[in-house]
């Protein structure tokens, strides 16, 4: 059996402590003083599933509108700071189509110029559809322009149904040895999943490869988010267990599809996005109520490849199990 040393450890746990606070508030780009922690904090509505995006010297957020849940809050910053709330995108509701009541959880990546943004419709029975709208002006919230549905889920025993509440949401969207992979929460009859789909553009058309990861009876897995970094990709998302409440986790794999390793607990905050800012630090946001918080990323030394850690990295060497939160 193993043995560890606890003081050794406890040193080396301040010893990061204190160099995430020199790198936070000395070496690198500091933020705003007055602005702690950073993020987007309105009072007049709530904020959910989003992304972060830059575009010409700013940093744009796009999140769920609370409470009704039918366009996109915008808003954008140049500090992570103090942010302009813009006006709300992809306002219209159309009966008929596959987004008439509502539309969650955002995504953009940018190619080539062009901005697309993946998102979930909802149409009147609750069934759920990966959207697509486009832009190149993100800087003009009337510019994005809608294209419609792009992904159902289609693969072998997949449980979906456009006259019932269906699983197709969240998507993350990533490009990997050129080829776009699509991420998705899903349900097929193994349970819930998260789901993945190919294409060889970035607005397909989308091959449905099944799960990414074996389910868990009874568990629910949302919020996806994959990057790449240093040789290694990592899978970000939640598991909500029923009852309980709901806990991030991380994963790590050589390939985009996986093999995926066993998963690591990731605290705080649930529906993490993580990008690099103007200045290639690895940042991310994350909700803890219905605000968004932004954090720095710290890495787990003790592992290899390393894991990701949120904010100040001595707080894991006192967490040792997932803390699951009530959403």
């Amino acid at each position: 059996m193993k043995k560890f040393h606890l003081i050794p450890i406890l040193l080396a746990g301040i010893f990061i402590y204190l160099v995430s606070w020199l790198f936070r508030f000395g070496f690198a780009s500091a933020a705003p003083q007055d602005c702690d922690p950073l993020g987007w904090f309105p009072e007049d509505f709530g904020l959910k599933d989003h992304t972060v995006f830059q575009y010409d010297g700013y940093y744009y957020i796009a999140s769920i509108y609370l409470p009704q849940e039918n366009k996109f809050a915008y808003a954008r910053s140049q500090d992570l700071c103090h942010w302009e709330d813009l006006e709300p995108i992809l306002t219209e509701r159309t009966s008929g189509d596959w987004d008439e009541s509502g539309i969650w959880a955002p995504y953009v990546i940018e190619d080539k110029g062009v901005f697309y943004m993946y998102y979930t419709g909802v149409n009147h029975t609750v069934a759920q559809s990966i959207m697509l709208a486009t832009s190149t002006n993100p800087a003009d919230p009337t510019a994005w322009q809608e294209e419609g549905m792009i992904f159902q889920p289609s693969h072998p025993k997949v449980i979906w149904s456009s006259t019932a509440w269906s699983d197709c949401r969240d998507p993350h969207v990533i490009f990997a040895n050129g080829v776009y992979y699509l991420y998705y929460t899903g349900l097929d009859e193994t349970g819930g999943i998260i789901g993945v789909a190919s294409a060889p553009t970035a607005i397909g058309p989308w091959t449905d490869l099944g799960t990414v990861i074996t389910p868990v009876p009874g568990h629910i897995f949302e919020s996806p988010n994959i990057f790449f970094w240093q040789g290694v990709y990592y899978l970000i998302y939640n598991e909500t267990v029923p009852g309980i409440g709901v806990a991030a986790s991380s994963r790590i794999s050589t390939s985009p599809t996986g093999l995926w390793e066993q998963a690591d607990p990731l605290s705080p905050g649930w529906a993490h996005e993580f990008w690099l800012d103007a200045e290639d630090n690895w940042r991310t946001s994350y909700l803890t109520t219905y605000d968004i918080t932004i954090a720095w990323v710290n890495w787990n030394p003790y592992l290899n490849p390393p894991r990701p850690l949120i904010g100040d990295a001595a707080y894991y060497f006192f967490l040792p199990i997932a803390v699951y939160e009530k959403k």
